[in-house]
């Protein structure tokens, strides 16, 4: 009998319950038919031991899947994507439904876990402050969210709402909150959740970034990223965990240093850097992307875009050591394939009904008409785009923004003389788009420029607005070498000649930020940062701050 056997019948004994004695004392004759039917035994065993053991192996193992989401961003309804209309609250319940279904039948446990960011982007927030968000996603039974930096936008005591009112615990690790912060005693580092008597540590971390994206006021700071995980880390363990999920809101290239720095993670999941993986368009990583840690243990680092356009779907399988020896899994995107569920479906109406009063709610005044004249917004500087330009740089002024590059291809409509609405700033800029702020040097600022004004003869909507700088073009040279000067505003409101070597802070939207409208430039710059902020809630904030508004040309844009 071969050692390989031998080990099989003991792993199969094991799992049967049974002893099996090899050596027997009887009478020579019975020994004789004993050793015949053991024979038989040991070939049948031989050939089935292969399915028995593959049962063994897996009763040695636990498994478990993963849902998850991130940058929702009030995202209720559907988002335009291309040709597409993907996401929508009533599609992502449909799907989910689906996979628990699957799940049940399957008896695998599954999680569904949100990465941060479900407040500000759409006017449902402006209306219902998270609200709303809030109970399709109590109704979605979610298991564990961690705090992004936006939902610190209306301060402390709107998110404390939001805490107080979620059925699912809302974790992050890295906040250190007074007794004086009507958030004090409501946020928890870490989480364990029990499943199929298994016990799964989740700790969550918000970017620390926060405190100059947001409104966060006093009594609440954040704490160095690292630090605070290993001190969740060290918790968990102490608590017996040996299967620790972080749950991240603070930028993929920062999800992929945690992996690397604090060992005993075995799955993060992030948001806040609105990165692509795996089969979303544009993706420029694997999902899951596997680090290694500290130890050379496996590390999974997933993320789902943002807006609720895909659902992200990754199933792990354990050892009893809690070591990861398995992993699969893919976003799915939510497009008209999926049908959307008519419980959500009804209860979005209701909430959509008041949408339609704010669209229509005066929130300032113009004293000029603002031409929203297509050839003239794509071939030159009119006073609309110096308003627009300028209302993002007023949204980045606590980040020390230097300048604004917008595309003229994304103002859609001009303002009246009069008052204003919100939806007026909604037909203006229908996109969606968000700010994105981005760090480039002198000369990648001027290439910038270079591409805007390349295909201005053909009316291209690359063309740019402006703002904290001001450029000299010549429509008659090579393009790439039209841009004959620029200037950028210092801090006491100078004009200063562009440095090439100097680095700039300078926003723009999500678009261009991606190398939309062959702004190829946006997208080799340094420390990206998708704010969240929407850009037409950021033109409404400014025209309520500055009303009543008489935008001028300021010779930011001259055509030699």
């Amino acid at each position: 009998m071969t050692v390989k056997a031998k080990n099989g019948f003991k792993a199969i004994a094991n799992y049967l319950k049974i002893k099996i004695k090899i050596k027997l004392k009887l009478k020579p004759d019975l020994k004789r038919s004993f050793q015949i039917f053991g024979a038989f035994v040991i070939t049948f065993l031989i050939a089935v031991s292969p399915a028995l053991l593959n049962v063994v192996a897996q009763e040695s193992r636990f498994s478990l899947r993963i849902l998850h989401t991130n940058d929702h961003h009030a995202h209720l309804e559907p988002v335009k994507f291309g040709d597409r209309l993907l996401g929508g609250i009533a599609r992502r319940r449909t799907l989910i439904d689906q996979i628990r279904a699957e799940n049940t039948a399957n008896q695998e446990p599954l999680l569904l876990l949100d990465a941060g960011d479900i407040f500000q982007g759409t006017l449902y927030f402006n209306q219902y402050l998270g609200q709303a968000d809030l109970d399709f996603y109590n109704a979605l039974n979610y298991d564990a969210g961690t705090i992004g930096n936006h939902e610190f936008d209306r301060g402390q005591q709107v998110l404390a709402d939001f805490i107080a009112k979620a059925k699912f615990p809302i974790i992050s690790a890295n906040l250190d909150i007074a007794p004086t912060s009507p958030l004090y005693d409501k946020v928890r580092p870490w989480h364990i959740l029990n499943v199929k008597g298994e016990k799964i540590g989740v700790f969550g971390l918000t970017t620390p970034d926060t405190a100059i994206l947001s409104s966060v006021g006093d009594g609440v700071k954040f704490t160095e990223l690292i630090a605070a995980a290993r001190r969740s880390v060290r918790e968990l363990k102490q608590q017996g965990i040996n299967k620790i999920v972080a749950l991240t809101h603070i930028g993929f290239e920062n999800d992929v240093a945690l992996a690397q720095k604090v060992p005993a993670i075995d799955i993060i999941i992030g948001g806040h850097s609105h990165t692509s993986v795996g089969n979303i368009p544009n993706a420029n990583h694997p999902y899951p992307l596997v680090e290694k840690n500290g130890t050379k243990e496996p590390v999974l680092v997933v993320t789902d875009w943002e807006w609720g356009k895909y659902l992200g779907d990754l199933s792990v399988s354990f050892d009893r050591a809690g070591k990861l020896i398995a992993w699969a899994g893919k976003p799915h995107a939510l497009d008209a394939t999926i049908k959307p569920n008519p419980e959500f479906t009804d209860k979005l109406k209701a909430y959509a009904s008041p949408i339609e009063a704010l669209r229509q709610r005066v929130i300032g005044k113009s004293l000029v008409a603002l031409d929203g004249d297509r050839v003239k917004l794509r071939t030159s500087e009119t006073a609309l785009g110096n308003l627009i330009a300028d209302a993002i740089l007023a949204k980045t002024k606590v980040d020390r923004v230097q300048a604004v590059i917008i595309n003229a291809g994304g103002i859609r409509n001009g303002f009246p003389l009069g008052d204003i609405t919100m939806g007026n700033v909604l037909e203006a800029l229908p996109f969606g788009n968000t700010i994105t702020r981005v760090e480039l040097t002198g000369q990648q600022l001027k290439e910038a420029l270079e591409s805007g004004v390349s295909m201005a003869e053909q009316g291209e909507g690359r063309f740019p607005q402006v703002a904290g700088i001001r450029f000299v073009w010549d429509l008659k040279l090579a393009a790439g070498k039209r841009v004959t000067k620029v200037e950028v505003k210092d801090a006491s409101g100078t004009f200063q000649l562009l440095n090439p070597n100097q680095v700039y802070k300078v926003a723009t939207n999500n678009f261009l930020a991606s190398g939309g409208d062959g702004y190829l430039t946006f997208a080799e710059g340094k420390n990206l940062l998708e704010t969240g902020y929407l850009l037409s809630d950021a033109i409404a904030e400014y025209i309520s701050a500055s009303s009543p508004l008489q935008p001028k040309l300021e010779n930011r844009i001259v055509r030699q």
